[in-house]
């Protein structure tokens, strides 16, 4: 994907968010500044399922 809309997917991660918007900005220009112009994204996902077990 572009850098770009790879800064639009950080800006959806709630480490992202929590920041304070002046932060947050900086940290995405920084970041805009060192990134390749193409981003690989692994997209994987790991699901735990936990279940209840019957005493």
């Amino acid at each position: 994907m572009s850098a770009s809309d790879y800064l639009g997917h950080l800006s959806t991660v709630s480490a992202y968010l929590v920041l304070p918007a002046a932060k947050r900005e900086e940290v995405f220009r920084r970041m805009a500044r060192v990134l390749p112009e193409v981003v690989e994204m692994d997209a994987g996902l790991t699901v735990h399922l936990a279940r209840r077990c019957e005493e």
